[in-house]
């Protein structure tokens, strides 16, 4: 059952993400979401299996945020993310962690604990919570949500715990169709759109590429269907998103 004929999808805090078709909308979507639970940041982080030198530094696991760049920065800076206790727990844990910036990573010795409070009191944190989750595809992410406010009660948590399952798997069907379009279109096909993308006329591109004017034009129209597009200019602008072109 896609997005548009789930049923869960009709209550006004998850139909939102049923019109999710770019990242962009994805920010937008979150954005709204964060504010109206009186959160201040949010963000959506991949949680890989094994841990390695990147796993553990946030601005390489951030898929989607809207920290400040000098909070990732500082976070990054200060190796908070070095055997973090949290991003540990996140491999293992299905059920939202929550967490209270004033007892914040209280396994760390006592240098790195007060360090992350203080990152975190200088931001405006005082609160937060991650949800964990798998997409179908066995990724594990983790959606976030910072701010000062007070604990969620009973009926939020559960419905934020959904939100973040329905927006990583929207996320996930985005990806998984931006790499089926970079498989499915040939190197003739992303060359032509590639000239196109320069200005070229198909005449010029024929020159250019030593094929026939009609062959570049049977090139440029299958392209263009295959990224279900209606013409040139939509099919370059969407390979363009799709980072197609080197």
């Amino acid at each position: 059952m896609n997005a548009l004929s789930n049923p869960v999808y009709s209550t006004p805090l998850y139909e939102p993400i049923s019109k999710i078709r770019t990242t962009f909308d994805a920010i937008q979507v979150l954005r709204k979401t964060c504010l109206s639970y009186g959160f201040r940041y949010f963000s959506v982080l991949t949680i890989p299996a094994m841990v390695s030198e990147s796993a553990q530094v946030m601005s390489h696991i951030s898929v989607i945020s809207s920290w400040p760049p000098e909070l990732i920065a500082d976070y990054d800076r200060l190796e908070l993310g070095k055997n973090s206790p949290v991003l540990e727990r996140l491999r293992k844990q299905i059920t939202p962690l929550l967490f209270e910036v004033e007892n914040i990573d209280s396994e760390r010795d006592g240098a790195e604990q007060a360090s992350a409070k203080e990152l975190f009191t200088r931001f405006g944190v005082t609160m937060g919570v991650y949800f964990p989750v798998q997409d179908g595809r066995g990724q594990r992410f983790a959606v976030c949500f910072m701010g000062a406010r007070k604990p969620l009660s009973a009926t939020e948590l559960p419905s934020l715990a959904m939100f973040a399952t329905l927006l990583v798997d929207q996320l996930s069907q985005i990806t998984a169709n931006e790499d089926t379009a970079k498989l499915v279109l040939n190197a003739r096909e992303t060359e032509v759109l590639q000239w196109t993308a320069e200005g070229k006329t198909s005449a010029e591109i024929a020159r250019i590429t030593g094929l026939s004017e009609h062959t570049v034009n049977h090139y440029a129209t299958i392209a263009t269907q295959k990224l279900g597009c209606s013409n040139r200019t939509q099919a370059v602008v969407q390979a363009i998103r799709l980072g197609l072109f080197r």
